[in-house]
């Protein structure tokens, strides 16, 4: 199993939670209540260790979709309420130390939040959808073979 699968594997339950729907991987739809997960990067190297251990980052975001309001409405406060309830999940699992597994030859050390806050990265053409990102990382140790 790659790291990307891991990671896909680790959120689905989170995402069929949350929206009821798959996570999309590498995909982000411009439909209500998609939840996607865009790879930035993988296996980046932060340190190298004389061991031979290497510590590594796996960088991703998160993207929410949802409707968008320019009335005078709550529709936008509470898309911005469940974005940020993601990201608070997100730092929760850091917390108890709850990660993907990356298999046996990683050991990872964090999982975090980018930003306090998830962006609005957009507003679709016919101003009725809007999308939330939250830009993430995890930080493991891969030991040497």
């Amino acid at each position: 199993m790659t790291k990307h699968d891991a990671i896909k594997q680790y959120f689905e339950p989170k995402v069929e939670e949350l929206a009821g729907k798959l996570l999309n991987f590498n995909f982000s739809p411009e439909s209500e209540d998609s939840i996607s997960l865009i790879t930035n990067y993988s296996d980046k190297v932060r340190k190298k260790y004389i061991t031979g251990d290497v510590e590594k980052e796996y960088g991703f975001t998160v993207i929410i979709v949802k409707s968008y309001s320019s009335g005078y409405d709550d529709l936008n406060l509470e898309a911005m309420n469940f974005a940020q309830s993601f990201m608070d999940w997100l730092d929760e699992q850091d917390r108890n130390k709850d990660y993907p597994d990356f298999g046996e030859n990683c050991k990872i050390e964090k999982m975090e939040c980018l930003q306090n806050m998830p962006n609005l990265s957009g507003i679709n053409q016919d101003g009725t959808m809007a999308r939330y990102m939250i830009q993430a990382r995890v930080i493991y140790k891969e030991r040497k073979k």
